[in-house]
């Protein structure tokens, strides 16, 4: 019988090799893809963060004597957002990029409590320790899971929350996928196969399900195909641009003026277990 860390390594193998396929066609690989999308993940999700329901999660259990470990920070979306109200902040990111993001905002609003380390989690020091350890939508594409989720763990004096997606932000685009590339998307794992790999290692998290607003927002159709362009793998070309271009047309709704898919809602998980329960 196939184990819950099997699973979750064939969904991440599979998905591998159809983008590693899809890239090959273009003759090149994955690399720079966070720093040819620092810019616009910045712009974004800055200030997007007040009605999160993982932000508020977090608010409602820290003090200002809480210190907090975010692992994977991106541009600080929620690490930005928390150091006013705790004592400090470890924002572990790899991308320089995004950390230079996270960097500036921090200087701009005056903040001094927030210490940087460019690593990956797995890179990073293994003594790096904190009151809740928080990890937002980084899981999706680690295939090693167990040694980091038992890190995540260690490094909780408290409680390890994680963020996951239960519905693939994939799916939304998956038709435009199948339209260029002629299969079905394969979407990375998800909440549920975190929490069984959780289960599989003796932790026993507790789970809160959310409905959220769609990430997938455009401020116009340019942006939209420049986007899409990149995260369906696609060759950058007039012909393909024009191709693209017409069906978000046809597919994408204005809202308040901005362009978004007809499917707004999305479901997330929230996972949060305590240190007691790590080995």
């Amino acid at each position: 019988m196939e184990t819950a860390v099997e699973r979750w390594q064939a969904i991440i193998d599979t998905r591998a090799q159809q983008m590693d396929a899809a890239y090959a066609r273009l003759g090149r690989t994955s690399a720079g893809y966070w720093d040819r999308r620092a810019p616009r993940y910045h712009d974004s999700t800055k200030n997007t963060v007040t009605n999160d329901p993982f932000y508020r999660k977090l608010r409602a259990c820290i003090t200002p004597q809480t210190s907090v470990l975010d692992v994977g920070a991106g541009s600080g979306r929620f690490a930005l957002a928390l150091a006013p109200h705790v004592k400090c902040i470890i924002a572990v990111e790899p991308n320089a990029a995004m950390l230079g993001f996270m960097r500036q905002d921090g200087q701009e609003q005056g903040l001094t409590n927030i210490s940087y380390s460019q690593n990956t989690w797995q890179d990073a020091p293994a003594d790096l320790q904190a009151d809740i350890v928080i990890c937002s939508h980084v899981l999706y594409p680690i295939r090693d899971i167990v040694p980091f989720l038992a890190k995540l763990g260690r490094a909780a004096r408290q409680t390890c929350y994680i963020y996951m997606r239960a519905t693939p932000i994939d799916a939304l685009t998956a038709h435009l996928w199948k339209h260029f590339h002629g299969d079905e998307r394969c979407y990375p794992p998800g909440y549920i196969h975190a929490l069984d790999v959780l289960y599989e290692m003796g932790i026993f998290a507790n789970v809160e399900i959310f409905t959220l607003a769609g990430s997938l927002r455009y401020p116009s159709l340019d942006v939209a195909v420049e986007e899409l362009l990149e995260q369906l793998i696609l060759p950058d070309d007039d012909q393909t641009r024009r191709e693209l271009r017409d069906l978000l047309a046809g597919w994408l709704v204005e809202q308040d003026g901005i362009l978004t898919p007809p499917q707004r809602e999305m479901m997330c998980a929230i996972m949060w277990f305590s240190n007691r329960v790590v080995n």
